[in-house]
């Protein structure tokens, strides 16, 4: 979802443009948004900075009219499912003291231990990956969600190893752009993998699925979130196939480019990658799915979710109740009953947002 400060100025530049005091100067512009999935991530934030950076919070908000879409077209044809979804969204689904909501027992795998219980989802999600002649239909539309990259890389590198064929490894480059480092550390940046970069080390094979980091050429269908099949590898570029959308099929080239770590990113210093812009979709964070709609999904919650609407979207990526399983890793709080998690409630924003 994007802040509120974006729409604003993209008000401010049409009104300069047409020279108009009217709302976007005058011109029809239509925005989407679902409240109940998650607002904009703002870094080491308080709940209060994150509702403020709503659209809702803007002085337009007031000014623009509201139409509501009535019926989720994804579950259409599993009404209950559809029900309780939203009831997760909308915060009136059961909850304990700890604002925990059961899940199902037809959708929940019950966990034993980090490993066996992962070869489980794994095997639930992508049957048979080690097979020659494995179907790579399979790997259109399933994928894993789970909370952070780094549980979305762990999944990835088991995945990709279990994936049958020949590897092709692509190493970065990496260029220090601060002062904090000195040019013969700058292999130190090869250990970060900051929000939307691709990874130093990027494994590949044919016909692994992938998933694009930046927009290329979005009317070519090659744009941020984009699901693409591996087809061949070159030194500097990669041959890939568009898996999903109006452009599915479509055969395109990927370049490898110079990106550049994101300025409000703490986990790293300042430095620019030269990689291909893309990651292994096996698994995605349940904030990259968004706006995906998947055959399958297993969502692996390695910690509970921890942002706004993130368990909302991560069940709602799927047409029908059984086309979703979960697995939980319990913690000390959850030990006691392993097929609860928790919801970040939306009645809550609601309230402090004054949405209606």
């Amino acid at each position: 979802m994007a802040r509120r400060s974006t729409i604003e100025k993209f008000n401010e530049m049409l009104q300069d443009i047409m020279d108009s005091k009217l709302l976007f100067g005058g011109k029809l512009v239509v925005l989407g948004g679902d409240f109940r999935q998650t607002l904009p991530v703002i870094l080491k934030s308080t709940k209060d900075d994150i509702i403020d950076s709503s659209i809702v919070m803007s002085p337009l908000w007031n000014q623009l009219t509201k139409i509501k879409l009535e019926i989720n077209m994804r579950a259409l044809f599993d009404s209950n499912f559809s029900s309780w979804l939203l009831k997760i969204g909308n915060g009136t689904e059961a909850t304990n003291k700890e604002n925990e909501i059961t899940i199902p027992a037809r959708i929940n795998i019950p966990f034993t231990d980090d490993i066996t219980s992962l070869n489980v989802l794994i095997d639930m999600v992508f049957p048979n990956i080690t097979d020659s002649n494995l179907d790579i239909s399979l790997f259109v539309k399933r994928a894993i969600l789970t909370t952070r990259n780094e549980f979305v890389h762990e999944i990835n590198d088991v995945l990709i190893n279990k994936f049958p064929g020949e590897e092709t490894i692509y190493y970065s480059c990496d260029e220090n752009t601060s002062s904090c480092i000195i040019p013969d550390q700058e292999d130190l940046f090869h250990y970060f993998t900051p929000q939307g970069l691709p990874p130093h080390k990027l494994t590949l094979k044919i016909n692994s699925p992938i998933i694009l980091l930046r927009n290329i050429n979005p009317t070519e269908g090659l744009c941020n979130g984009t699901r693409l099949l591996c087809k061949g590898f070159n030194k500097n570029v990669i041959y890939a196939e568009i898996s999903v959308g109006t452009h599915a099929g479509k055969p395109v080239f990927i370049p490898r480019i110079t990106l550049e770590s994101p300025h409000n990113d703490f986990s790293s210093v300042p430095f620019k990658r030269k990689q291909f812009p893309v990651r292994l979709c096996y698994a995605m964070t349940i904030n990259k799915a968004q706006g995906q709609t998947l055959d399958f999904v297993d969502v692996y919650l390695k910690e509970p979710v921890f942002s706004h609407g993130q368990l909302y979207v991560a069940l709602s990526r799927a047409k029908t109740i059984d086309q979703i399983k979960v697995l939980i890793r319990p913690s000390t709080a959850l030990a006691q009953n392993t097929n609860c998690t928790k919801n970040v409630v939306y009645r809550e924003i609601l309230d402090a947002a004054h949405i209606y």
